[in-house]
Protein backbone atom coordinates (compact mmCIF):
# COMPACT_ATOMS: atom_id res chain seq x y z
CA UNK A 1 0.00 0.00 0.00
CA UNK A 2 1.02 3.56 -0.71
CA UNK A 3 1.38 5.81 2.32
CA UNK A 4 2.04 9.70 2.97
CA UNK A 5 3.47 11.71 5.05
CA UNK A 6 3.31 15.50 5.56
CA UNK A 7 5.83 16.85 7.01
CA UNK A 8 5.35 20.85 8.76
CA UNK A 9 8.56 22.66 9.60
CA UNK A 10 9.25 26.36 10.30
CA UNK A 11 10.25 27.03 6.55
CA UNK A 12 8.33 24.56 4.28
CA UNK A 13 5.98 21.74 3.66
CA UNK A 14 6.88 18.80 2.68
CA UNK A 15 5.41 15.75 1.34
CA UNK A 16 6.75 12.00 1.16
CA UNK A 17 5.10 8.81 -0.29
CA UNK A 18 6.02 5.54 -0.11
CA UNK A 19 5.27 2.38 -1.42
CA UNK A 20 4.88 0.10 1.43
CA UNK A 21 5.42 -3.89 1.64
CA UNK A 22 6.80 -5.84 4.33
CA UNK A 23 9.74 -4.63 5.22
CA UNK A 24 10.47 -3.05 2.01
CA UNK A 25 9.32 0.83 1.48
CA UNK A 26 10.33 2.50 -2.51
CA UNK A 27 9.89 6.12 -2.29
CA UNK A 28 7.06 7.21 -5.27
CA UNK A 29 6.91 11.11 -4.65
CA UNK A 30 8.79 13.22 -2.84
CA UNK A 31 7.38 17.23 -2.87
CA UNK A 32 7.94 20.45 -0.94
CA UNK A 33 6.18 23.73 -0.36
CA UNK A 34 8.35 26.88 0.70
CA UNK A 35 5.69 28.18 3.27
CA UNK A 36 8.14 30.05 5.79
CA UNK A 37 5.95 30.22 9.01
CA UNK A 38 8.73 33.12 9.63
CA UNK A 39 7.38 35.49 7.45
CA UNK A 40 3.76 35.41 9.45
CA UNK A 41 4.71 35.04 13.04
CA UNK A 42 3.92 38.09 14.98
CA UNK A 43 5.75 39.08 18.02
CA UNK A 44 3.64 37.40 20.05
CA UNK A 45 4.05 33.90 18.55
CA UNK A 46 0.89 33.74 16.60
CA UNK A 47 0.42 32.64 12.89
CA UNK A 48 -0.99 35.71 11.34
CA UNK A 49 -4.35 34.53 8.91
CA UNK A 50 -3.14 34.90 5.65
CA UNK A 51 -0.28 32.47 7.24
CA UNK A 52 -3.02 30.05 8.27
CA UNK A 53 -4.72 30.92 4.63
CA UNK A 54 -1.29 29.81 3.28
CA UNK A 55 -0.71 26.68 5.09
CA UNK A 56 -3.83 25.23 4.37
CA UNK A 57 -3.47 25.73 0.67
CA UNK A 58 -0.32 24.29 0.56
CA UNK A 59 -1.93 20.93 2.47
CA UNK A 60 -4.62 20.69 0.20
CA UNK A 61 -1.75 21.41 -2.73
CA UNK A 62 0.40 18.06 -1.33
CA UNK A 63 -2.49 15.76 -0.39
CA UNK A 64 -4.42 16.07 -3.50
CA UNK A 65 -1.01 15.25 -5.13
CA UNK A 66 -0.16 12.11 -2.67
CA UNK A 67 -4.27 11.14 -3.94
CA UNK A 68 -2.92 11.33 -7.55
CA UNK A 69 -0.31 9.01 -6.70
CA UNK A 70 -2.64 6.42 -4.98
CA UNK A 71 -1.59 7.21 -1.59
CA UNK A 72 -4.48 5.10 0.39
CA UNK A 73 -3.95 7.42 3.79
CA UNK A 74 -2.20 10.98 4.17
CA UNK A 75 -0.20 12.14 7.90
CA UNK A 76 0.50 15.25 8.45
CA UNK A 77 3.61 15.85 11.38
CA UNK A 78 4.86 18.72 12.85
CA UNK A 79 7.82 18.99 14.99
CA UNK A 80 9.62 22.35 17.10
CA UNK A 81 8.11 24.72 14.31
CA UNK A 82 4.63 23.92 15.74
CA UNK A 83 5.23 23.94 19.29
CA UNK A 84 6.19 27.57 19.38
CA UNK A 85 3.28 28.27 17.78
CA UNK A 86 0.94 30.44 20.53
CA UNK A 87 -2.24 30.24 18.20
CA UNK A 88 -1.61 25.88 18.10
CA UNK A 89 -5.10 25.16 18.18
CA UNK A 90 -5.92 27.84 15.50
CA UNK A 91 -4.08 26.65 13.14
CA UNK A 92 -5.30 22.94 13.35
CA UNK A 93 -8.53 23.36 13.16
CA UNK A 94 -8.36 25.64 10.30
CA UNK A 95 -5.92 22.52 8.78
CA UNK A 96 -8.55 19.79 10.20
CA UNK A 97 -11.95 22.24 8.47
CA UNK A 98 -9.77 22.56 5.46
CA UNK A 99 -8.68 19.58 4.69
CA UNK A 100 -10.06 16.87 6.94
CA UNK A 101 -6.43 16.01 7.97
CA UNK A 102 -5.37 16.28 11.73
CA UNK A 103 -2.24 17.31 12.63
CA UNK A 104 0.43 14.98 14.92
CA UNK A 105 2.47 17.32 16.84
CA UNK A 106 5.64 15.43 18.12
CA UNK A 107 7.71 15.99 20.65
CA UNK A 108 11.29 16.23 20.93
CA UNK A 109 12.18 12.36 22.11
CA UNK A 110 9.44 11.74 19.08
CA UNK A 111 11.54 13.14 16.74
CA UNK A 112 14.84 12.26 17.21
CA UNK A 113 13.52 8.30 17.24
CA UNK A 114 12.37 9.10 13.72
CA UNK A 115 15.27 10.20 13.22
CA UNK A 116 17.10 7.46 14.00
CA UNK A 117 14.65 5.03 12.65
CA UNK A 118 15.28 6.59 9.44
CA UNK A 119 19.29 6.36 9.55
CA UNK A 120 20.18 3.10 11.67
CA UNK A 121 22.12 1.78 8.62
CA UNK A 122 24.14 4.80 9.18
CA UNK A 123 25.55 2.64 12.66
CA UNK A 124 27.69 0.70 10.57
CA UNK A 125 29.84 3.45 9.55
CA UNK A 126 31.35 3.22 13.49
CA UNK A 127 30.90 6.32 16.03
CA UNK A 128 28.04 8.33 14.48
CA UNK A 129 26.49 11.23 16.22
CA UNK A 130 23.38 12.49 14.45
CA UNK A 131 22.25 15.87 13.93
CA UNK A 132 19.28 17.13 12.73
CA UNK A 133 19.08 20.93 11.90
CA UNK A 134 15.81 22.00 12.51
CA UNK A 135 14.19 25.25 12.27
CA UNK A 136 13.56 26.12 16.06
CA UNK A 137 15.53 22.86 17.14
CA UNK A 138 17.80 20.48 17.03
CA UNK A 139 17.85 16.82 17.96
CA UNK A 140 21.22 14.71 18.62
CA UNK A 141 21.38 11.06 18.43
CA UNK A 142 24.26 8.52 18.91
CA UNK A 143 23.37 5.99 16.67
CA UNK A 144 25.15 3.14 18.52
CA UNK A 145 22.49 3.34 21.12
CA UNK A 146 18.24 3.28 20.92
CA UNK A 147 17.35 4.18 23.99
CA UNK A 148 15.06 7.29 24.14
CA UNK A 149 15.92 8.59 26.78
CA UNK A 150 19.64 9.39 25.36
CA UNK A 151 18.01 11.26 22.12
CA UNK A 152 18.40 14.99 22.32
CA UNK A 153 16.32 17.49 21.09
CA UNK A 154 17.67 21.00 22.08
CA UNK A 155 16.17 24.47 21.45
CA UNK A 156 19.24 25.89 19.14
CA UNK A 157 17.69 25.44 15.24
CA UNK A 158 19.06 28.24 13.12
CA UNK A 159 15.55 30.24 13.64
CA UNK A 160 16.19 30.27 17.18
CA UNK A 161 19.72 31.25 16.97
CA UNK A 162 19.19 33.56 13.96
CA UNK A 163 17.08 35.88 16.85
CA UNK A 164 20.58 36.12 18.28
CA UNK A 165 21.82 38.63 16.33
CA UNK A 166 20.66 41.53 14.94
CA UNK A 167 20.76 42.56 10.82
CA UNK A 168 20.17 40.64 7.58
CA UNK A 169 23.13 37.71 8.23
CA UNK A 170 25.34 37.92 11.18
CA UNK A 171 28.86 38.65 11.06
CA UNK A 172 32.44 37.75 12.56
CA UNK A 173 31.43 39.29 16.48
CA UNK A 174 27.88 37.31 15.80
CA UNK A 175 29.57 33.89 14.95
CA UNK A 176 31.47 33.70 18.18
CA UNK A 177 28.14 34.49 20.24
CA UNK A 178 26.06 31.91 18.39
CA UNK A 179 28.81 29.28 19.01
CA UNK A 180 29.29 29.89 22.53
CA UNK A 181 25.41 29.59 22.60
CA UNK A 182 25.41 26.08 21.24
CA UNK A 183 28.15 25.46 23.84
CA UNK A 184 26.09 26.84 26.76
CA UNK A 185 22.87 24.39 25.79
CA UNK A 186 24.80 21.40 25.07
CA UNK A 187 26.77 22.06 28.61
CA UNK A 188 23.58 22.66 29.94
CA UNK A 189 22.01 19.17 29.24
CA UNK A 190 24.58 17.20 29.53
CA UNK A 191 24.93 16.13 25.74
CA UNK A 192 27.79 13.33 25.63
CA UNK A 193 30.25 14.70 27.56
CA UNK A 194 34.16 14.20 26.67
CA UNK A 195 32.97 11.66 24.03
CA UNK A 196 34.02 11.76 20.56
CA UNK A 197 32.53 10.64 17.08
CA UNK A 198 34.32 9.45 13.74
CA UNK A 199 30.95 11.21 11.48
CA UNK A 200 28.43 13.65 12.31
CA UNK A 201 25.74 12.95 10.09
CA UNK A 202 22.99 15.67 9.42
CA UNK A 203 19.78 15.60 8.00
CA UNK A 204 17.20 17.72 7.54
CA UNK A 205 15.98 20.46 5.05
CA UNK A 206 18.54 23.00 6.33
CA UNK A 207 21.72 20.46 6.26
CA UNK A 208 20.01 19.75 2.34
CA UNK A 209 20.16 23.46 2.07
CA UNK A 210 23.56 23.91 3.49
CA UNK A 211 24.80 20.94 1.79
CA UNK A 212 23.63 22.76 -2.08
CA UNK A 213 25.54 25.64 -0.41
CA UNK A 214 28.62 23.98 0.00
CA UNK A 215 28.88 22.03 -3.49
CA UNK A 216 28.48 25.02 -5.50
CA UNK A 217 31.26 26.76 -3.35
CA UNK A 218 33.74 24.09 -3.55
CA UNK A 219 32.38 23.37 -7.45
CA UNK A 220 32.18 19.18 -6.07
CA UNK A 221 30.56 17.17 -8.52
CA UNK A 222 27.61 14.47 -7.78
CA UNK A 223 28.34 11.59 -5.55
CA UNK A 224 26.34 8.97 -4.21
CA UNK A 225 27.53 9.80 -0.29
CA UNK A 226 27.49 13.91 0.18
CA UNK A 227 29.95 14.01 2.59
CA UNK A 228 31.58 17.71 3.87
CA UNK A 229 34.89 18.58 5.40
CA UNK A 230 35.10 20.37 8.94
CA UNK A 231 37.96 22.11 7.62
CA UNK A 232 36.43 23.23 4.32
CA UNK A 233 33.40 23.92 5.84
CA UNK A 234 35.40 26.38 8.33
CA UNK A 235 36.48 28.34 5.31
CA UNK A 236 32.97 28.67 3.84
CA UNK A 237 31.39 29.97 7.03
CA UNK A 238 34.55 32.59 6.97
CA UNK A 239 33.59 33.38 3.04
CA UNK A 240 29.58 33.56 3.62
CA UNK A 241 30.10 35.75 6.82
CA UNK A 242 32.81 38.11 4.86
CA UNK A 243 32.24 37.99 1.22
CA UNK A 244 30.51 40.62 -0.34
CA UNK A 245 29.48 38.16 -3.06
CA UNK A 246 27.26 35.72 -0.09
CA UNK A 247 23.93 37.02 -0.84
CA UNK A 248 24.47 35.60 -4.60
CA UNK A 249 25.92 32.46 -3.55
CA UNK A 250 22.73 32.05 -1.33
CA UNK A 251 20.18 33.49 -3.61
CA UNK A 252 21.09 31.29 -5.99
CA UNK A 253 20.90 28.05 -4.91
CA UNK A 254 18.34 28.26 -1.61
CA UNK A 255 16.05 31.47 -1.97
CA UNK A 256 14.06 30.73 0.92
CA UNK A 257 16.59 29.75 3.22
CA UNK A 258 19.24 32.64 2.93
CA UNK A 259 18.69 33.71 6.71
CA UNK A 260 19.17 30.18 7.71
CA UNK A 261 21.90 28.86 6.17
CA UNK A 262 24.77 30.67 8.15
CA UNK A 263 23.62 29.73 11.51
CA UNK A 264 23.17 26.12 10.47
CA UNK A 265 26.78 26.18 8.85
CA UNK A 266 27.89 27.10 12.37
CA UNK A 267 26.09 24.55 13.90
CA UNK A 268 26.93 21.44 11.83
CA UNK A 269 31.07 22.90 12.48
CA UNK A 270 30.60 23.75 16.24
CA UNK A 271 28.90 19.96 16.27
CA UNK A 272 32.04 18.39 14.53
CA UNK A 273 34.27 20.56 15.96
CA UNK A 274 33.03 19.62 19.92
CA UNK A 275 33.16 15.66 18.99
CA UNK A 276 36.24 15.77 17.10
CA UNK A 277 34.88 14.48 13.99
CA UNK A 278 36.35 15.31 10.63
CA UNK A 279 33.55 13.91 8.07
CA UNK A 280 30.31 15.01 8.20
CA UNK A 281 27.73 13.20 5.83
CA UNK A 282 24.25 14.88 4.82
CA UNK A 283 21.43 12.34 4.79
CA UNK A 284 18.80 12.40 2.54
CA UNK A 285 16.01 10.75 5.21
CA UNK A 286 14.90 12.21 8.04
CA UNK A 287 11.59 12.71 10.41
CA UNK A 288 9.01 12.01 7.88
CA UNK A 289 11.00 8.85 6.65
CA UNK A 290 11.49 7.56 10.19
CA UNK A 291 7.46 8.50 11.01
CA UNK A 292 6.06 6.40 8.03
CA UNK A 293 8.63 3.30 9.13
CA UNK A 294 6.60 3.72 12.40
CA UNK A 295 3.31 3.59 11.06
CA UNK A 296 4.11 0.26 8.53
CA UNK A 297 5.64 -1.54 11.75
CA UNK A 298 2.66 -0.55 13.68
CA UNK A 299 0.30 -1.29 11.23
CA UNK A 300 2.35 -4.55 9.58
CA UNK A 301 1.36 -3.54 6.32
Amino acid sequence: MKIAVIDFSSTSLSLLVDDVSGEMMTPIVGVRRSVSILGYLSKKGKISERGIEKVVDSIKFLSDAAEKVGAESVHIISTASMRIIKNYDEVARAVREGTGLSITNLDGPSEAYADYIANREFSALGSVLLLDIGGYSSSLVDMAQESRSLMYTLDMGPAALFGRFDGMYPEKEDVKRIRKNIVKILEKNSVFPGRTFSRILLTGSNAEALYAVYKDHFSIMNQSLRTMERKKLKKLIKYLVSSSDRALVLIRNVPEKVHMIIPAAVLAWEIAELYGAEELIVSDKGVKDGYLRLLMEESNV
